[in-house]
């Protein structure tokens, strides 16, 4: 790639961007809401009557269809973690537009996460692994060579010369407000930055190539409490930062439940039940400490993750069906 690409990249998607907020903008003024655009079906323009209102949902109809075309169009990651990355950060408010309304029953109840230890897949499956209600493992890594070896010298030492096979997966990388644009740049950070001494950082990956995950998964394995008929995602996630970072508030649009382990550090969670449910449910808050694993849906509930004082925090994570 040219010096020249990334920079055309980059003004390419500040358009885009700028497009699309100017939508969200107009949109807002509309008042338009996420439950009726969730919900706009195009035969009820069909039937529609009123010349006036029609010519009105049309409008919000085709407003919503240009937010999809421009946050798509625009949003382009090169398939390699070290390669440049050119990525537009859509805003979070117009992915929630088309969230569909949730069943309020799924947090209702809900009022703080439950810790359990030594429970059966049986047992799990029955009462937590599909269910909306955050649950904290504490000895599902007690046998796991990550909670030893996983540091950031470890990771850096893999990525520098490890071989990593056939692609399988796209590769996504999230850079949060490091300013770091792919791992090669969280690798070749300087010492003090990378002793968490400089700059304050925080990322996130996937893993994408064949020998990458099955060389990881050498230093942890599936948790133990997981359905003995669910399948593992092939793609695992990692997570690592300092003290003060982590991800903004935000819901997840992946395809299945997750659990994540907190290998280092220790990890602030804040859940908020999605904004149709705000008078039906409350929000929670919780500490992962290391070794233990979160299982939440992270497609339900909103969440927002903030690295505690002390040491690094590494996560792994994994979907499961």
């Amino acid at each position: 790639m040219s010096s020249t690409q990334p920079k055309l990249c980059e003004k390419k998607l500040k358009i885009a961007e700028l497009k699309l907020l100017k939508i969200l903008n107009k949109m807002e003024s509309f008042k338009l809401g996420s439950t009726y655009i969730s919900q706009l079906e195009i035969q009820a323009y069909k039937n529609e009557t009123n010349s006036k209102s029609f010519k009105r949902n049309v409008k919000y109809y085709y407003l919503s269809v240009a937010i999809l075309i421009i946050a798509f169009t625009s949003w382009r990651v090169y398939p390699n973690h070290f390669s440049e990355r050119c990525a537009l950060e859509v805003p979070s408010s117009s992915l929630t537009l088309f969230r569909p309304p949730e069943d309020c029953s799924m947090c209702m109840d809900v009022e703080e996460v439950v810790r359990l230890a030594n429970i059966s897949s049986e047992e799990f499956e029955d009462r937590f692994a599909y269910s909306a209600t955050p649950v904290i493992i504490t000895d599902a890594t007690d046998n796991w060579r990550a909670i030893q070896e996983f540091r950031f010298e470890f990771f850096a030492e893999f990525y520098r010369n490890g071989k990593m096979g056939k692609k399988i997966n796209e590769c996504f990388f999230f850079a949060y407000k490091s300013g770091l644009g792919s791992l090669n740049e969280v690798f070749e950070m300087d010492e003090k930055r990378a002793n968490l001494s400089g700059d304050p950082w925080y990322v996130g990956w996937s893993t994408c190539f064949d020998e990458e995950t099955r060389r990881l998964r050498e230093f942890y394995t599936r948790p133990y409490f997981l359905p003995k008929t669910a399948e593992s995602d092939t793609v695992d996630w990692i997570f690592m930062g300092g003290p003060g970072q982590g991800a903004h508030m935000h819901v997840d649009s992946v395809r299945r439940v997750s659990w994540q382990a907190q290998v280092r550090g220790r990890k602030l969670w804040q859940l908020a039940p999605p904004p149709e449910c705000l008078y039906t449910c409350r929000p929670i808050t919780l500490t992962v400490q290391p070794g233990e694993i979160l299982v939440v849906d992270t497609n339900r509930w909103y969440h927002r993750t903030s690295v505690l004082p002390g040491d690094i925090s590494i996560t792994i994570g994994a979907e499961y069906d």
